[in-house]
């Protein structure tokens, strides 16, 4: 019996539509396993994980801190033996073990706060007791630099053009009296006009031989010799000075290598995992002055 026309064509358009069917779940599945590779990429870039952090670490001793913000996790290194009391004071901190001395308050001083400060595409920077939930400030203690290990005693602070050490970043004559001639009169005890131009050649002299070392004892800056410190670079977590050789609860962490941090600062760690994560939170500049819903949330710290 021959079929009739029309019911072919509509057995012919049930099959198509059936082959339709069929082949549209295989091309989802083709495209699935194309972005698998890419979404593995993707999710290993911009999330940090312990195992890897652990494996990165260049000593399995130190400690390990894993920070927890809006933007996602990533993972310090702190180096215990490099500054061993400024690591001290930065795990009291974050454990909630530090005294205060204005307070009984015993608080994780990192949690709830936020990277209230961010130059974009330089650096990052937390724990302002400015921008702390209740204001305390734990008691500075002396910072800890090897200033031979950064080099600071073998590189002048002027070259032979007369130009300064680009570390101290001085734009303005006033700003070279205030960090560089007046703390080196001091060290000289020279105190007026009539003593200084007694004394011109001199600390003409003085001041052509001195090193970047040299300057920033002048200002007031303190350093060790076995420390073995290394320069700031890119993923570098430092605490800043409260004055010229003591540090607090405030950190910057580095997008850059930050030469006019070396010497200043103390290098307490580096970031291991999560580096796409501080670099993401580093794209945006933000400032004490913002609104705090601006800042990247740190949501805890803790060490592992």
């Amino acid at each position: 019996m021959t079929a009739h026309p029309q019911s072919l064509h509509q057995k012919r358009g049930f099959d198509s539509q059936r082959m339709s069917c069929v082949r549209l779940p295989v091309m989802r599945l083709l495209k699935i396993f194309c972005l698998l590779p890419l979404l593995f990429c993707f999710n290993t870039a911009l999330f940090a994980d312990e195992a890897r952090a652990r494996a990165a670490m260049s000593n399995p001793q130190n400690h390990l801190v894993a920070v927890f913000t809006s933007r996602g996790a990533f993972y310090i290194e702190l180096f215990n033996e490099r500054a061993p009391r400024n690591v001290g004071q930065f795990v009291a901190l974050v454990t909630g073990t530090i005294d205060f001395p204005s307070s009984d308050l015993k608080i994780r001083y990192y949690d709830q706060s936020s990277f209230h400060t961010v130059i974009p595409g330089r650096a990052l920077y937390a724990g302002s007791p400015s921008a702390s939930r209740f204001g305390l400030q734990p008691s500075p203690i002396r910072a800890e630099i090897d200033g031979i290990s950064l080099g600071l005693d073998t590189r002048p602070l002027l070259d032979s053009t007369g130009e300064v050490d680009r570390s101290f970043a001085l734009s303005t004559r006033q700003e070279f009296e205030e960090q560089i001639l007046t703390p080196l009169y001091a060290a000289a005890g020279i105190e007026s006009a009539q003593a200084l131009k007694n004394n011109a050649e001199r600390m003409m002299q003085r001041l052509q031989q001195l090193s970047v070392l040299e300057a920033l004892e002048n200002l007031g800056y303190r350093f060790s010799s076995t420390l073995n410190t290394q320069p700031i670079s890119q993923g570098t977590v430092a605490l800043l000075p409260t004055k010229p050789g003591e540090v607090g609860a405030e950190f910057v962490i580095s997008l850059v290598p930050s030469p006019w941090l070396d010497g200043r600062a103390t290098p307490i760690g580096s970031v291991v995992d999560g580096l796409s994560v501080v670099k993401e939170i580093g794209n945006r500049g933000v400032s004490l002055d913002d609104e705090p819903s601006l800042a990247t949330a740190i949501y805890s710290m803790r060490i592992l």
